[in-house]
């Protein structure tokens, strides 16, 4: 079963229409003005390279590759531009030899991922609806 998301919403996370990413709380908030329409656990990076900071969708994709092309995923949209490739949110990849998801659901909460954030397919449903080009990301530690 997937973590539930205890964590409030950071009081320093910006103002208006938003995603919000606490990277030591592995957990995101969907926010129009001051309310919160969503919140979940994901998995972030294991390598913590994503700074701390506000940034703007700048791409989506419905249907996504990784970088060193052994996993697919769905519903990436991506906000930073990472050294190797871009950093985003998405569901949780799959493999393309085994056909299996890499992670559980249990998992969410965990920094497992090579880069991007990780989440459940129904809540990177939600993120892709909610975040077009332009939206504000904003990540705090």
């Amino acid at each position: 079963a997937k973590p539930a998301a205890t964590a409030t919403l950071p009081a320093d996370s910006g103002s208006g229409t938003r995603v919000v990413y606490a990277i030591g709380a592995q957990q995101v908030w969907l926010v129009t003005d001051s309310t919160v329409v969503r919140t979940y656990k994901v998995s972030g990076s294991r390598y913590d390279q994503l700074d701390p900071g506000s940034y703007r969708v700048f791409s989506r994709s419905r249907h996504a590759t990784s970088w060193h092309g052994t996993e697919t995923m769905e519903y990436m949209v991506r906000f930073h531009r990472g050294a190797r490739s871009n950093i985003g949110f998405h569901d949780i990849p799959v493999d393309t030899v085994s056909g299996s998801e890499v992670q559980a659901l249990s998992d969410l909460g965990t920094p497992l991922s090579d880069g991007c954030i990780r989440q459940d397919v129904v809540d990177a449903a939600a993120l892709w609806e909610f975040a077009p080009v332009g939206t504000s990301v904003v990540v705090l530690r």
